[in-house]
C-alpha cells in the first residue's frame, strides 16, 4: 500500500494532521505497510543479561509463618505455608492457586495479585489483551472459580480487612464523564450494584490506591501528580472518614501505619534537601494526633514500611560518585530528636525492594537487594529487624552515581544523575539520556529494571530533573504555559554531557523518552541546534495540542491540568503551538525510533505514526515498531534489548 504523505509548510499544512484522522482499519494498513510488528522481534544480544528462570519463586511473610509462591510458565500459582524461609520447611499442605480463565473473560492475562494477610482470600488483576481493560477476580483459598467478578475497573486493586474481608478498588466515575472513584465491596457480596461505599473520587488516572502495611488501612490518593493529596482510611471505623497525612505528603511511600501493643501510629517521612526526618502520630478516634519526630539523618528517605512498635526505612546517600542505600531499623519511640537503638540493617551500592508483612503483626519482611549487573539477592527479616540469612552476602560491583548541579539559560538549577560501571571516577564514552519532565514526576535511576542492561554494555545512563517533573514547585515552574522552560533545562544538561563539565564526557547521546517524555524527544529532535546520535520514543505524548484540541484520550482532564487548555485559554494554545514538535520539525532528525501500542488508550498511537512519516519525508532515518494488542502501560514494558540492539547498532553506524 502506497502512503502519500504532502509537505508541512511552516505548520500550516494539514497533510501530517491527515493521519491523525484515519479510522482503526486504515491505520493498521498503514502500520503494516510502514512498520514493523515489535513482537516478531528478537535479541541479537547473548551473555550478560539475566535470564528469568519459567519457575520464579516468591515469599509472603504471614502471620504465624510464610507463604511460598512458586509461578510456573503455565499460569498456575502453587502456595506452600513454610516455618523458615531460609529452609523452607513445609508446616501444611500445599495451598494451590489455579490460575484459570475466567468464564466471564475468556483470554484475559493475569496482571498482577494480591494476597490477602490471613491467606483466606486472594485476588488477580485481568487484562483484556485487545485493548487497555481490566477487571478484579477475588478467590476463595482452594477454589478455581472466582467468588467476585468485578468488570470495568482500572488497574488497580488491594484486599483489605473491614468488619469481613473486602477489595478496594478504582473504577470510572458511572455518571461523570472523565472521572473515577475508589470504593470497595466484601469479597463475599453478591450484589454488585448495592449502595457504593466511595472512598475518594477526582480525575481519570488521577485517583490511586495502595495497601498499607496493617490492612485494616488503606492509601487513597486523589488528584492530579504531584498535586495528588494522599489519605488514610481505617475500614474498620463506622464512618469511612479520611486520616489527613501531615505535610501533605506527595508519595505514598513516604507514609505508612505501624501496629503499637495498644493502637496503631501514622508514620511519614520529610525530605528536605539532603536532610530526611521521620514523624508519628496516635491514630485516634479516626484523626492522627500527638505527632512527634521519631529520627532524623542525612541523606534522601525513599520508602519506610510500618512494623511492630519499629520503621523499616530505605535511605540513599551520595558523596562524591559513590552511592550507597542503607536499610534502616528504627524503633517508635517519643525521642525528640533521634530513634533510640536505631540500626543500620544492609548497604547496598543499589536500591532495596521492601515487601512487608501484612499482618497486623509483623511476622517478617522480604528484602530484594538490586545491583546493576547482577541477579537480585533476598534478604529475609523477621519481626524484630534481624536478617535471617546474614551468608548472603557477596562482593559487590562498582557503580559510580553522581549527582551534578545544571544552570538553566534563565539562571535556574537543578539537578542532573548520572550512573556508570567501572573502577574510573570518571566517564569517556556513549551516553543514554532518560526523559521526562511531566505530571511531577522524575526517573529514578536507581528503581530502572533496565539500567543494568545499559551500564554491561559500557554506556552511561543520565536523567535530568527539569522544571515539569518533581516537587510541586518545581512540577508548577514547567507546566502548562511554562512548559518550554523543561525543553531548556533538557537542552542545557545534554550540552553539560557534551562538553564533559562534570565527571562524564558524552562522545554519543541517545535519548529515550517514553509517553509524556516523548515531547521532550520529539521537540529535540526538531530542535537541530541540540547535538543528539539517536532517540527513541515509546509511546509518546508528541503533539499534546493535537491531542487537546481534537483527539482527547482517557485521561483528558489530568492533561489539560498538565499542558493547558488550547481550547479556551489563548496563552496555553500559544505556547502549545510555539512547542509543537510535528509542526516545528522542519530539517532531517537524527535516526530515530519509534514505537507505538495500536490499543493505546491515553496516547493516541497516530501521533507516532505521523511523527515517522514526516521524518521520512524529510528524509530522516526513522524506525517504526508497533505493537497490535499493546497498551500504554504494555508498551512502556516492551521487551527491551532488541531496542538495545537498534541503539547499539545505529550509534556504532555513525
Amino acid at each position: 500500500m502506497d502512503i502519500p504523505v504532502g509537505p508541512v509548510v511552516g505548520g500550516s499544512s494539514s497533510s501530517w494532521s491527515q493521519w491523525m484522522e484515519v479510522d482503526d482499519a486504515t491505520l493498521m494498513q498503514v502500520l503494516i505497510e510502514h512498520g514493523q510488528d515489535v513482537t516478531t522481534l528478537e535479541s541479537n544480544q547473548n551473555g550478560d543479561d539475566t535470564q528469568v528462570p519459567e519457575d520464579h519463586v516468591e515469599m509472603v511473610p504471614l502471620p504465624g509463618g510464610w507463604l511460598r509462591l512458586s509461578m510456573g510458565s503455565g499460569g498456575d500459582v502453587v502456595g506452600q505455608l513454610i516455618s523458615d524461609p531460609v529452609e523452607q520447611h513445609p508446616v501444611d499442605a500445599p495451598v494451590v492457586f489455579a490460575e484459570t480463565d475466567v468464564e466471564e473473560l475468556p483470554g484475559w492475562e493475569t496482571e498482577n495479585r494480591d494476597i490477602f494477610p490471613m491467606l483466606g482470600w486472594w485476588c488477580r488483576l485481568l487484562r483484556d489483551p485487545e485493548r487497555e481493560r481490566y477487571a478484579v477476580a477475588v478467590h476463595e483459598r482452594d477454589f478455581a472459580e472466582p467468588r467476585l467478578v468485578i468488570a470495568g475497573v482500572y488497574p488497580e486493586a488491594v484486599l483489605c480487612q473491614a468488619e469481613s474481608p473486602v477489595v478496594v478498588f478504582v473504577e470510572p466515575h458511572p455518571s461523570k464523564p472523565g472521572r473515577a472513584r475508589a470504593r470497595l465491596l466484601p469479597v463475599t457480596t453478591t450484589r454488585l450494584d448495592d449502595p457504593p461505599r466511595v472512598l475518594a473520587e477526582g480525575p481519570a488516572a488521577g485517583v490511586k490506591i495502595e495497601a498499607c502495611s496493617v490492612r485494616r488501612f488503606v492509601k487513597v490518593g486523589h488528584g492530579v501528580r504531584s498535586n495528588r493529596i494522599w489519605q488514610v482510611f481505617d475500614l474498620t471505623a463506622p464512618q469511612l472518614q479520611p486520616i489527613a497525612i501531615p505535610e501533605s505528603v506527595h508519595d505514598p511511600d513516604l507514609f505508612d501505619v505501624a501496629p503499637l501493643k495498644d493502637g496503631y501510629l501514622l508514620i511519614h517521612a520529610v525530605n528536605d534537601a539532603q536532610q530526611w526526618r521521620i514523624e508519628a502520630s496516635h491514630i485516634n478516634n479516626g484523626q492522627a494526633q500527638n505527632r512527634w519526630q521519631v529520627a532524623a539523618g542525612q541523606g534522601k528517605l525513599h520508602h519506610l514500611v510500618g512494623a511492630h512498635e519499629a520503621v523499616l526505612a530505605r535511605v540513599s546517600r551520595t558523596q562524591g560518585t559513590r552511592h550507597t542505600e542503607d536499610l534502616l531499623w528504627i524503633p517508635l519511640t517519643p525521642a525528640a530528636t533521634a530513634a533510640v537503638g536505631s540500626r543500620r540493617l544492609l548497604t547496598t551500592p543499589g536500591m532495596f525492594h521492601l515487601t512487608p508483612s501484612p499482618g497486623a503483626t509483623s511476622t517478617g519482611f522480604v528484602i530484594a537487594e538490586m545491583i546493576v549487573g547482577t541477579p537480585p539477592i533476598t534478604w529475609y527479616l523477621d519481626g524484630t529487624g534481624q536478617v535471617l540469612n546474614p551468608t548472603n552476602r557477596q562482593p559487590r560491583p562498582v557503580i559510580h552515581a553522581t549527582r551534578e548541579r545544571i544552570t538553566s539559560p534563565d539562571g535556574y538549577q537543578f539537578d542532573l544523575d548520572i550512573r556508570w560501571h567501572g573502577e574510573s571516577p570518571t566517564f569517556h564514552g556513549p551516553v543514554i539520556v532518560m526523559v521526562y519532565g511531566a505530571y511531577g514526576i522524575d526517573i529514578d535511576l536507581d528503581a530502572d529494571p533496565e539500567l543494568s542492561h545499559w551500564l554491561n554494555r559500557g554506556y552511561a545512563v543520565a536523567t535530568p530533573h527539569v522544571r515539569g517533573g518533581g516537587d510541586p514547585q518545581r512540577h508548577h515552574a514547567g507546566s502548562q504555559d511554562r512548559r518550554g522552560r523543561s525543553l531548556a533545562d533538557t537542552i542545557a544538561a545534554i550540552a553539560w554531557l557534551r562538553n564533559g563539565q562534570g565527571a562524564v564526557t558524552a562522545t554519543k547521546v541517545c535519548v529515550i523518552g517514553v509517553s509524556a517524555g516523548g515531547f521532550l524527544t520529539a521537540s529535540l529532535l526538531a530542535d537541530h541546534t541540540t547535538p543528539i546520535d539517536a532517540a527513541v520514543i515509546v509511546n509518546g505524548y508528541i503533539d499534546p495540542l493535537e491531542s487537546l484540541l481534537h483527539h482527547p484520550s482517557l485521561t483528558e482532564q489530568a492533561d489539560r491540568d498538565e499542558w493547558g487548555d488550547p481550547q479556551h485559554n489563548p496563552d496555553h494554545r500559544h505556547a502549545l503551538e510555539k512547542l509543537s514538535p510535528l509542526r516545528k520539525l522542519a530539517t532531517t532528525p537524527p535516526p530515530t525510533l519509534i514505537v507505538i501500542c495500536v490499543k493505546d488508550a491515553r496516547v493516541n498511537p497516530r501521533q507516532g505514526l505521523t511523527w515517522t512519516l514526516r521524518s521520512r519525508e524529510l528524509g530522516g532515518n526513522t524506525t517504526l515498531w508497533y505493537d497490535p494488542n499493546g497498551t500504554h502501560d504494555t508498551g512502556i514494558r516492551t521487551e527491551t534489548n532488541p531496542m538495545i540492539d537498534w541503539v547499539i547498532n545505529t550509534l556504532e553506524q555513525q
